[in-house]
């Protein structure tokens, strides 16, 4: 385990003042340029595990909602262009475009005429498939036909993974997708394909994206906006030039045509410096890009560098808990 997940998992107090450790002056430069916090959502829904601790449960969800339109400035990214923002404000995005998105948390969003900002992974609108974490879960959580173990072979190379038991399996589960993360995402698929295939494994409906229909509907509701996410939520850093070109224009093109409308906002898949650097920013600049989003805590001011906007990741938070986060985002970085 390194030094970062020993403190997360055993000493989160020190974590916590690591990240309060500019709290004066952050509070200082609040006061003089008002800062704009954007919030990260990625599911809403009713699931059997949330292994990251990105799923949202409606109810939870709903109570965000109304304590975000009762008591903060809830702004969109065309809001940040006027550059005239005259109190602290929030932003509300999603990541990846999964259907639960549509089913669950636009019903919502409109209840309370709350705007917000999808990143859609364009590679699964249309095609019911999952995204590759979904599909290791599958194979290692929902699988009848999984043993006392799961092999793998990278780079010619075997690993045995032992899955013998629920602590064994979460993690192995873990390891994997760290290994999954950094290969090719051809390579990858084709391994899930296997393991798919020798396994006798069905697509989860649960999982899937959303359609194109579904994707005109929130576009033409005018509070919903969408943005890229590239083809095959890949980490860009982890591949070449030519091919982060191709994901990251490819999926702003298939929103474009779709939408009938200019798409320059951009969220990084994964997000964090692990998945993309200074050529990927300039990627984005270079295609015609406005803003990009990274999953970075922080908030973003006047001054903050409009590719690679920070962004407080949302649990599954009670209502008073929900509150609590809000009151802190304000100066923890």
């Amino acid at each position: 385990m390194s030094l970062k997940g020993y403190i997360k998992e055993n000493l989160p107090w020190i974590r916590s003042i690591y990240r309060k450790r500019l709290a004066p002056i952050n509070l200082i430069h609040n006061i003089y340029d008002k800062p704009v916090v954007v919030l990260l959502y990625h599911r809403v829904n009713h699931l059997n595990r949330d292994l990251f601790n990105i799923n949202v449960t409606p109810d939870n969800f709903e109570r965000h909602i109304r304590i975000l339109k009762n008591h903060y400035n809830v702004i969109t990214f065309n809001d940040l262009k006027r550059n005239d923002i005259k109190e602290p404000s929030v932003i509300i995005t999603f990541d990846d475009g999964y259907y639960d998105n549509y089913k669950y948390a636009f019903p919502i969003l409109k209840k309370y005429q709350v705007p917000a900002t999808i990143f859609i992974t364009s590679g699964g609108v249309d095609t019911g498939k999952e995204f590759w974490w979904d599909r290791l879960e599958t194979v290692l959580f929902e699988n009848k036909n999984l043993r006392e173990s799961i092999e793998l072979d990278i780079l010619n190379q075997r690993h045995i993974f032992d899955v013998s038991d629920d602590k064994k399996r979460l993690h192995s589960f873990y390891t994997l997708h760290h290994m999954l993360f950094s290969l090719h995402p051809n390579e990858r698929d084709m391994m899930l394909d296997r393991w798919y295939e020798s396994y006798g494994l069905k697509v989860n409906p649960n999982n899937r994206t959303m359609t194109s229909s579904e994707l005109i509907e929130l576009y033409q509701s005018q509070l919903i906006r969408l943005g890229a996410h590239t083809i095959h939520h890949p980490a860009l850093k982890q591949i070449s030039r030519e091919e982060q070109i191709h994901e990251i224009q490819s999926s702003k093109l298939f929103l474009e045509n779709l939408l009938h409308t200019d798409i320059d906002i951009f969220a990084y898949p994964f997000g964090h410096k692990e998945s993309f650097d200074q050529v990927t920013e300039q990627i984005v600049r270079d295609l015609g890009f406005t803003y990009s989003v990274s999953t970075k805590r922080a908030q973003l001011h006047s001054n903050t560098n409009p590719f690679s906007i920070p962004r407080f990741g949302i649990e599954d938070w009670s209502e008073d808990e929900f509150i609590r986060q809000m009151k802190l985002v304000w100066f923890e970085n």
